[in-house]
């Protein structure tokens, strides 16, 4: 697998988590099984590949998808949106990672969630997002119907998505992504893309 799958598969991870947070904000669910992708690969702090982190190419199948179909020229209203989230992501993480004492304090807090049951993840990832992330700028404001936001249910599992598209991009940034690769290999990452969605399950 050379470096641009693996930015391609890091990116997914990042799309497909603020995928979660806008169907969750715009309609209240979400895929149980992409959420469940997407928090698994906030502990996975020493995967023997990319894939890996997200227990596979499968695990991302939904943010490869949106690489595939061309998120990154759309004019739909709603992927516009979405990559909003995700450059704000991006930048967030590269703005915490420049800081070396928080950005320590920060993965030293993702390290101990490994320690919550299944049950209290959630809350316990949404804790770490509020604390280390919630109040850096520019704040991800996150739209949708303010009945679904305004359910105490939503808003934690919105900010522990949102901690799951951060560590793909911290993994973006470890295969070397960045701002203007995310403009000039757009083409060759959405060809990317495609060829993993034609392969079979990796590891």
């Amino acid at each position: 697998m050379d470096l641009i799958e693996e930015r391609t598969i890091a990116l997914a991870g990042v799309l497909q988590a603020c995928q979660q947070v806008q169907a969750l904000a715009r309609v209240g669910s979400a895929s149980q099984t992409e959420m469940t992708s997407s928090l698994k690969s906030i502990l996975v702090l020493d995967a023997v590949s990319t894939p890996a982190v997200f227990g596979g190419v499968h695990g991302v199948r939904a943010g490869l998808r949106l690489i595939a179909d061309g998120v990154f020229t759309s004019t739909q209203g709603t992927d516009i949106e979405l990559l909003r989230y995700a450059v704000s992501i991006l930048q967030l993480q590269a703005q915490l990672y420049r800081d070396t004492h928080k950005f320590a304090a920060f993965a030293a807090d993702v390290e101990r969630l490994s320690s919550f049951s299944e049950d209290s993840l959630v809350e316990a990832c949404s804790d770490v997002y509020q604390k280390h992330v919630s109040s850096m700028r520019p704040q991800i404001i996150v739209q949708g119907e303010s009945g679904h936001l305004q359910n105490p249910e939503i808003p934690p599992k919105i900010r522990a998505l949102l901690l799951a598209a951060f560590r793909s991009a911290v993994l973006w940034q470890q295969k070397r992504g960045g701002r203007f690769r995310l403009l000039w290999e757009r083409t060759r990452m959405q060809n990317a893309a495609r060829r993993l969605l034609t392969q079979g399950p990796q590891t």
